[in-house]
């Protein structure tokens, strides 16, 4: 019997980049950990750098979650490119997040809509 995981993933590989769309109801530190895995997985079996996520988690996390988050992130995909879309504007959490993230040479950046997350992907 599988295990329901406590989130939904959509990952697709649209030529350039892999898009993500990821969400359920409260985003944990283990949750961001399981679904970036399955991202980095698809990445590494595609050969692509490039990835647009839309996350779509009613709650986001912590500041100390963000900061775990960040260093797991780091691991799986330094000089990676990250543009990302929060569907709830947990624009705060997010922006921490870029920050920590650059800090571990994931060129990561946060966008309010998709049209310009997208046009920077491709652009970079």
């Amino acid at each position: 019997m599988a295990i329901e995981k406590p989130y939904k993933i959509t990952i697709e590989d649209r030529g350039d980049y892999v898009y993500v769309l990821v969400g359920g109801e409260q985003l944990t530190a283990f949750i961001a950990a399981a679904y970036w895995n399955e991202i980095a997985e698809k990445c590494f079996e595609l050969e692509k750098n490039k990835i647009l996520i839309e996350k779509d988690f009613e709650e986001s996390v912590s500041a100390a979650e963000m900061l775990q988050m960040s260093s797991h992130l780091g691991q799986l995909f330094a000089s990676h490119r990250i543009a990302f879309v929060d569907r709830h504007g947990h624009d705060e959490i997010n922006e921490l997040g870029k920050k920590l993230a650059r800090n571990r040479q994931v060129m990561l950046q946060v966008f309010k809509n998709f049209i310009d997350a997208e046009h920077w992907l491709l652009a970079n």
